[in-house]
């Protein structure tokens, strides 16, 4: 009985709750999949302070960089640019990353959150363009044209969402659920914090499994070589990294919303890429 109710709310959820329609991106998690989700032993996840920043990098550019889309498309080799821990350091000063602390107090995985407004990628990229290193600079310019799309703080009005951005664990602790964990926690710290509007980027074959865990909403799907712009490097049509990406939301709506307004802007995807 319990089940068919559930089925039944599921079936009417996307008309109630959401500005946007939910887009049907993936194949949907059955309901025992995330009741029965198997949850780590032995794991604290704790904030990242100042003392664990310098650490936070090197494994920032180590688990998530190495295997981040484009510099695997690239071949690009980042790891050794000074600009780029500046970069890390200050999203890290904002005090919203969390990082799994096991038993021995060693790093099984990091999630890099941050809260952004809408003058964030135009200061990316004025930060990127005196960057030296040229794989530097085209790694910056990315992250700044996919921060930007969609256009999140204008679909909602809001002048911060919080981003939950860079999510890495270590091969030993992978498929055990501890990035859901991450990821769990950083949400719900900035639901604590009063953000309406929380973002997931989901590029990796696997990480939308964590946003669809997390009970996020997949709103915007399309591919990597469509994401282009003034100086932003792209995936060609034809890389076999040209995967797709998927952009996840927990919203929550405030009552002076205008929804009528917000319906309006539910524009193509190609409309709002390009």
């Amino acid at each position: 009985m319990f089940i068919k109710i559930l089925r039944a709310n599921l079936l009417l959820y996307p008309k109630t709750v959401g500005i946007f329609q939910i887009l049907k991106c993936h194949s949907v998690f059955g309901i025992k999949d995330i009741i029965t989700q198997e949850k780590p032993e032995n794991i604290t996840i704790v904030p990242i302070t100042s003392e664990h920043q310098s650490l936070t990098v090197d494994f920032v550019k180590r688990y998530y960089l190495s295997e981040h889309v484009l510099v695997q498309a690239r071949s690009m080799d980042i790891s050794n640019d000074r600009a780029l821990d500046e970069y890390l350091v200050n999203l890290l000063k904002q005090g919203n990353s969390m990082y799994a602390k096991t038993e021995d107090g060693s790093v099984a995985g990091v999630c890099v959150s941050f809260a952004s407004s809408p003058i964030d990628p135009r200061n990316l990229r004025n930060y990127a363009f005196y960057r030296q290193d040229p794989n530097t600079k085209d790694f910056l310019y990315f992250t700044a044209k996919l921060q930007e799309t969609p256009n999140l703080w204008d679909v909602f009005k809001q002048q911060k969402v919080f981003e939950i951005k860079m999510l890495a664990v270590i091969p030993e602790y992978r498929r055990h659920g501890l990035a859901v964990m991450l990821a769990e926690k950083c949400k719900a710290q900035a639901q604590d914090q009063g953000y309406n509007v929380i973002r997931m980027d989901c590029i990796n074959p696997y990480d939308y499994k964590i946003a669809e865990r997390c009970m996020m909403q997949c709103i915007g799907k399309f591919p990597l070589h469509k994401l282009r712009g003034a100086n932003a490097p792209y995936i060609k049509r034809n890389s076999e990294f040209n995967r797709y990406v998927r952009v996840y939301v927990d919203a929550r709506t405030q009552p002076d919303t205008d929804r009528t307004a917000i319906k309006g802007k539910q524009t193509g995807l190609e409309s709002v890429i390009e």
